[in-house]
């Protein structure tokens, strides 16, 4: 036996024949398997005992039997070959399975698309879609999106814009709260605290504006990163809350939140935002027709 050298691997095209000739204790039933010869099977493993310098196998007359080695070395190969299938089928679903990345608020995104995932899914079993939930602006330049919900005109250079819905805001507090200081006009909003979104188009200004005030008094104003963050304190009855869309409708079903006022009409509306000519036409009109049907606006 060659005398090994300790710190070299045996190389890996050397394994495959090694593992079916140990698990199937036959260099000719290897040799099928593999569709080679059997003496390509007997010459990789005798390559293969001498670079480990052990051997691996008894040649019997008629059979051969694994040695102790052997069927150690069987255990390192199987696993070896198992972890790189493995290894090369997620890499090839990775890269040859369509994505389809959706950029939204989170509100959106956790109220009323995820809940809903399964009917996409299902829909759609050769897609990997990846829902990001940011308050931040979608920069189809720079971010690698495909897709957005945007609440806004529906003019943007160099994007397709899908409508989706009217835009309301919805001034929202819990019961708990308005139990203890009623609103029954803009000015009983001066009790209570207002909360805000650190980014968003429509802010208690845009309200004031519309509901023909020059400024809503309040007792303070409480600052949150996320439309979702802002609904969750508003159940907790830390303030009163605007909301766009009707995402937290299943709150005001299990009576967690009240709307205050009937309905601000907003002058813009939420649209289904794109790339154009980007080669996922029929994924994103899918994704459209979706969303679409989850999102609730005034126009039912």
């Amino acid at each position: 036996m060659v005398r090994p050298v300790l710190n070299r691997l045996p190389p890996l095209q050397l394994l495959p024949a090694f593992e079916a000739a140990s698990r199937l204790l036959s260099f000719s039933k290897a040799a099928v398997e593999l569709h080679v010869t059997t003496a390509a099977i007997s010459q990789q493993i005798k390559q293969l005992e001498g670079l480990l310098g052990l051997p691996l196998f008894q040649r019997l007359t008629r059979r051969v039997e694994l040695t102790e080695a052997g069927r150690d070395f069987a255990l390192v190969a199987a696993q070896t070959l198992a972890i790189y299938r493995l290894g090369h089928a997620n890499l090839i679903h990775r890269h040859t399975r369509p994505i389809l990345r959706i950029s939204m608020t989170p509100l959106v995104a956790h109220e009323l698309l995820i809940p809903n995932l399964v009917d996409f899914q299902s829909a759609n079993p050769g897609v990997d879609i990846r829902i990001e939930s940011s308050m931040d602006l979608a920069d189809f330049d720079h971010d690698p999106i495909d897709a957005a919900i945007r609440f806004g005109s529906g003019q943007w250079p160099g994007l397709e814009a899908l409508p989706l819905c009217k835009c309301q805001a919805h001034i929202l507090a819990s019961p708990a709260l308005l139990e203890r200081h009623p609103i029954n006009s803009i000015g009983d909003l001066k009790h209570h605290i207002l909360i805000h979104p650190r980014h968003q188009q429509a802010d208690w200004s845009h309200a004031a504006k519309l509901l023909g005030v020059e400024r809503i008094e309040r007792k303070g104003d409480l600052v949150m990163d996320s439309d979702l963050a802002m609904v969750n304190a508003a159940e907790r009855g830390l303030g009163v809350t605007l909301c766009v869309l009707s995402a937290y409708s299943n709150r005001l079903t299990l009576d967690r939140l009240v709307q205050v006022f009937p309905p601000i009409d907003l002058p813009w509306q939420a649209y289904f935002v794109f790339r154009p000519h980007s080669g996922k036409e029929a994924l994103l009109m899918n994704a459209y027709q979706w969303i679409k049907a989850h999102i609730d606006g005034p126009s039912g």
